[in-house]
């Protein structure tokens, strides 16, 4: 009789846990809160728009990529998908001067030192930071606690070339960072990047996977991604079942036993994994009775280990806008947000994506705001009229510098969705509505977490909790890890079937965005 396991969450970790447990022979059931898969790999509809709440690209799509047989496996995308590639991060406008943060690295040199010939010398520094990064290494196939010897001392030689700079630049803000530029321009350009919290190694990352062609936006948005990945958990005889509230895990003699729902059912199984927001597994599931300080350090000080949340506006334009940037960021006339000061909007047009427009001749566009911690709190507050009145207020302000900066006609303009921090509370259970992890700072400790709780036996972890700052790709291999740790546990084999898509023709219908 085959082993159950239950997984809580269907998300990308989630559902990866699922296959590969399948694939390993198990009896596998997700259990999921919401009415769709994907967790925060996610889109929805408003008012006939399609909204992606989730991924600008998916690190991955390159099929010499670590992480691309994985993407594969799971079916997140096949060889008749389309993805777009990525051609430059974002365009900024610095006063008038357009700025291109080009994907490709001799491009994105040669701009640079157009705008601020004076940084020639640290621009080649930066560029010669991002070449390094192309060989930084994740441990996809196996944890690295689990690795034997020979395979540590392999992963450790691929690193040489990238130590260097990776020894630097986790301790180097980007605030700190941009003091090396002399152009006012550069350094605005740094700083809105990714702004003052981030370390220069977070930098450097994504812009090693735009520069290497390894991060491309699969059509149909984040939601059809996880459709895909359901789709094929289903098809090797998973089962779902949505709507599925988890109250906390059941623990017997300090061994994982199953789960109890909300309404009071006890499912029993030989093995639990939580694929869920870590602070909700720590106090809610396992009912804040194992203790673990990794966690705890880093909830009680969001200071040195802030959260990813932010506010994210949608706008349907009744006009198709191929001639505007896939994305661009420009300054604003101050907004005051609750407590928060909001002067630069970075816009993303999904024009390039013809499938998400269900309303012909129209286009969406989505604004990613990052707010600061306390935003969480003071929306807290507020009753249920004055939250939804002020998300109203906010996107009228926003409409209106979107308006005047693009030179639209107002009339073809309309907000669609405010989503907040508590939106994603509301509906993943995320911590203080973060949408990723911990983010990663000059003052981060730490790389990967292994996914188990001390004391706590047939329990694992996975998700984007389990390394900062967290992401699909982490949540796809964390996913695969889990269940390598479940065949330890089970004294089996674990069966890796990689290998298939590994050795697979490596032709992708790749396109460059209009």
């Amino acid at each position: 009789m085959k082993k159950k396991i239950i997984i809580i969450g269907a998300g990308i970790s989630g559902m990866t846990a699922g296959i590969y447990a399948l694939d390993n022979g198990y009896d596998v059931t997700i259990y999921e809160k919401h009415n769709i898969p994907g967790g925060q790999c996610t889109g929805w509809y408003r008012k006939g728009v399609f909204i992606d709440g989730c991924a600008h690209w998916i690190v991955g799509t390159n099929p010499t990529s670590d992480l691309y047989p994985l993407w594969r496996h799971i079916g997140a995308f096949d060889l008749n998908s389309t993805i777009y590639d990525t051609e430059y991060f974002c365009k900024y406008d610095i006063d008038g001067e357009i700025v291109t943060f080009y994907a490709d690295d001799e491009k994105l040199k040669e701009e640079l030192i157009r705008v601020a010939p004076e940084d020639k010398k640290q621009i080649k520094r930066f560029i010669n930071g991002i070449r390094a990064y192309k060989h930084i290494k994740v441990p996809v196939k196996k944890p690295l606690d689990l690795m034997n010897l020979f395979e540590l001392i392999g992963y450790g030689c691929s690193m040489i070339p990238v130590a260097l700079h990776f020894a630097m630049y986790k301790h180097i803000t980007v605030e700190d960072y941009l003091l090396k530029f002399k152009s006012p321009i550069i350094r605005e350009v740094f700083h809105r990047f990714f702004g003052s919290n981030y370390n220069i190694h977070s930098m450097a990352y994504v812009m090693q996977a735009l520069a290497k062609k390894d991060a491309g936006v699969v059509e149909g948005g984040s939601i059809k991604v996880a459709k895909n990945v359901a789709k094929t958990f289903i098809e090797k005889g998973g089962v779902i079942l949505y709507n599925q509230n988890v109250d906390h895990i059941l623990i017997e003699n300090n061994t994982a036993k199953g789960i109890v729902l909300d309404n009071g059912d006890v499912i029993h199984s030989d093995y639990v994994i939580a694929s869920t927001d870590a602070n909700h597994t720590m106090k809610q599931l396992l009912q804040d009775k194992y203790a673990d300080e990794y966690y705890e350090t880093r909830f009680n000080n969001r200071e040195d280990y802030p959260l990813s949340t932010g506010l994210l506006l949608s706008y349907k334009v009744d006009k198709i806008l191929y001639n505007q940037p896939k994305m661009i960021s420009f300054k604003t006339n101050p907004i005051n947000y609750e407590g928060m000061i909001i002067d630069e909007l970075k816009i993303r047009n999904h024009s390039f994506d013809a499938s998400l427009n269900k309303i012909k001749g129209t286009s969406t566009i989505t604004i990613l705001i990052n707010t600061p911690d306390f935003l969480y709190d003071n929306l807290s507050k507020l009753s249920k009229d004055e939250y939804n009145k002020k998300k109203e207020i906010l996107g009228e302000q926003i409409r209106q510098e979107v308006i005047k900066y693009f030179n639209l006609d107002s009339n073809i303009i309309s907000l669609v969705d405010v989503a907040t921090p508590l939106t994603y509370e509301r509906y993943t259970n995320a911590y203080r509505g973060s949408y990723m992890s911990f983010i990663t700072t000059d003052k981060s400790k730490g790389l990967m977490r292994k996914g188990l709780i001390k004391g706590l036996d047939n329990f694992v972890m996975a998700g984007q909790w389990i390394m900062p700052p967290g992401g699909l790709p982490i949540a796809l291999f964390t996913g695969k890890h889990a269940i390598i740790r479940v065949c330890k546990m089970d004294n089996k084999n674990f069966l890796d079937l990689d290998y298939i898509y590994s050795n697979e023709a490596l032709k992708k219908n790749l396109r460059e965005p209009s």
